[in-house]
């Protein structure tokens, strides 16, 4: 290779080694020489990547010059540089974000690069979200009540902005149903607002007391319970900005009957200047005219300020969201019923007899909430966190929630703490859960009242979990409370993630379950377990695990329990013991 301060020049060399007689550019070549072919190279082309002067644009290239073909190749060279440069850019940029991480429960921690990188996206393809994956997303929820669960999650993560209430409530417009779930939190700016509208930005994934964290909440529990949503949030305005508020439209009817293939979300903002809201502008009043015109239209408010006046229902801050066109069953009616209990929203669950299960509620009030937390909201609102802030209230249908421990229903209660080992999939090898464990008061009543509930940062997520399937009555009447922090929820916060640290979480309750029972089953009126040998204490059982819960993944390893009766293959029955 040479070069030249006048002019910049290649060789091209072809070896005697190749397989054809003509060379690229359809020159005979001689099978027993080295042919050179001297190609002008464009002006900078050798210059450093990123020079500290621009050099100057290369020549024009003509029909007339002979060496076309091969500055054809030279500008794809050139393009292949500077395409190299610009993915270069982008790994630079995200290689400190991504980590190069190959566990799929983890993959999600990437949180993308604030100002997008150095490269222009205008070039390149998007993935296109088609509408139908508003309905396909949100049959993560197969329960109704877990979809309202989500919306009362974001409204207690508003607490630290000041939140004092969430309340959820029907309302009827034009004689139909609507749901409306508002707090008094400290809204959304306009840029926020675009956020929760779109699909997987989170900006709580990383904050350690809010239970938000994978940004696709709103969106599947919105489109689970209705067809439609609209939102009204009002911001205060901070650190010298304005006050802001806005409203957005999330519509699956929109989309389907105008044949859209991408999802479209209208959004109009508002600020205000004094006393006075104006338009707050995006991008032109016309795309703002026309996002307003489309809300209308398919939004239950027939004008704007019909919509502007749903503003009336929040102060100087807060969230108002209105869920409209709710799904029905196959019978044509609502999922959801609102005339069994005028202070209550429950789901209409067609195999469940309503009078029998309330009278065993009413019968045993220990274990109500067991009965009635899979079609009551009320019922399961009253459980769904481990603790509630101070100062704040859940508010169904008029009527203030009742917050209830489940602790308080237990007797015979034991205390034990658990220590998962330290594994890949746990992000604090040093988190550790305090399990209680007892009877249900209504045990003695011999009700198959049994499970574990856990919770995960506050939030219940496998409520009256059964993990111990004994023959027979073993087991039953046992219940358990603990917060687990070290295993990961799965997206509808209905279940947890299948790893290894969950299935050695298995393992360990079945264990206390099991011991608990077989020591204690006498206490309920159930005949007392003989043991081959002592069942460990829980103290010692504390500090020295059994080895299948650090090596064993199997959740029924029937080795961490004591066994049921000194007789190999033979069962005591359950014997109730007379009262007084």
């Amino acid at each position: 290779m040479k070069k030249n301060r006048s002019r910049q020049t290649i060789s091209l060399i072809s070896s005697s080694s190749s397989d054809s007689d003509e060379d690229e550019f359809g020159t005979q070549l001689n099978p027993n020489k080295k042919q050179r072919v001297e190609a002008v190279l464009p002006a900078g082309f050798l210059d450093p990547i990123r020079p500290e002067k621009p050099t100057a644009a290369a020549p024009p290239i003509t029909a007339g010059n002979a060496m076309v073909p091969v500055r054809e190749e030279i500008n794809n060279v050139s393009a292949a540089v500077e395409k190299g440069k610009r993915a270069a850019a982008v790994t630079t940029n995200t290689a400190a974000v991504v980590r190069n991480c190959k566990q799929f429960w983890r993959a999600g921690d990437y949180e993308g690069i604030s100002n997008g990188g150095d490269v222009s996206l205008a070039d390149m393809d998007h993935v296109r979200v088609h509408p139908r994956f508003l309905h396909s997303n949100a049959t993560s929820h197969k329960w109704a009540l877990g979809a309202f669960a989500e919306l009362l999650d974001n409204a207690l993560d508003e607490v630290c902005n000041g939140a004092t209430y969430v309340n959820v409530d029907m309302v009827m417009k034009a004689n139909t149903k609507m749901l409306v779930v508002q707090d008094n939190g400290g809204g959304m700016t306009p840029d926020k607002m675009r956020q929760c509208m779109s699909l997987g930005y989170s900006a709580k994934s990383k904050m350690a007391n809010t239970i938000g964290q994978y940004g696709n909440g709103f969106k599947t529990s919105s489109m689970r319970l209705g067809a439609d949503v609209i939102v009204f949030s009002r911001c205060r305005g901070k650190y010298g900005l304005s006050t802001t508020q806005s409203i957005g439209l999330l519509s699956f009817t929109f989309l389907q009957n105008t044949g859209k293939e991408d999802i479209i979300v209208p959004i109009v903002d508002y600020e205000k200047t004094g006393e006075t809201w104006n338009k707050r502008l995006k991008s032109s009043d016309e795309c703002w005219q026309r996002n307003l015109e489309t809300v209308v239209q398919w939004s239950p408010y027939d004008s704007e300020e019909e919509l502007v006046g749903q503003f009336n229902f929040l102060e100087d801050q807060g969230t108002r969201i209105v869920i409209y066109n709710l799904w029905e069953d196959d019978e044509g009616l609502l999922e959801l019923d609102f005339e069994a209990d005028q202070n209550d929203i429950q789901t209409r669950a067609g195999n469940r007899d309503d009078k029998k299960l309330m009278t065993i509620a009413n019968d045993h009030p220990s274990s109500r909430r067991f009965l009635t937390y899979r079609h009551s909201l009320r019922s399961y609102a009253s459980i769904l966190y481990r603790r509630i802030p101070p100062g704040f209230s859940i508010i169904l249908r008029g009527k203030e929630v009742e917050y209830h421990d489940i602790v308080d229903d237990l007797i015979h209660p034991q205390k034990h703490v658990y220590k998962p080992v330290a594994c890949a999939s746990s992000k604090d090898p040093n988190m550790s859960a305090a399990v209680t464990l007892g009877f249900i008061k209504d045990a003695g009543h011999h009700i198959d009242v049994q499970g574990f509930n856990v919770y995960h940062k506050n939030r219940l997520i496998r409520p009256f979990w059964r993990l111990w399937n004994a023959s027979g009555s073993d087991g039953r009447g046992v219940v358990g409370v603990l917060e687990a922090n070290f295993v990961e929820p799965a997206h509808d916060k209905q279940g947890f993630e299948r790893t290894t640290a969950l299935s050695r979480l298995e393992a360990r309750l079945i264990h206390l379950q099991k011991t608990y029972w077989s020591t204690n089953c006498h206490l309920i009126g159930y005949a007392q377990r003989r043991h081959s040998k002592k069942p460990v204490s829980p103290e010692k059982e504390e500090a020295s695990p059994p080895n299948a819960d650090d090596k064993s993944n199997s959740t029924h390893n029937t080795t961490l329990a004591p066994k049921s009766n000194g007789k190999k293959g033979q069962k005591s029955s359950p014997v109730v013991r007379e009262r007084n």
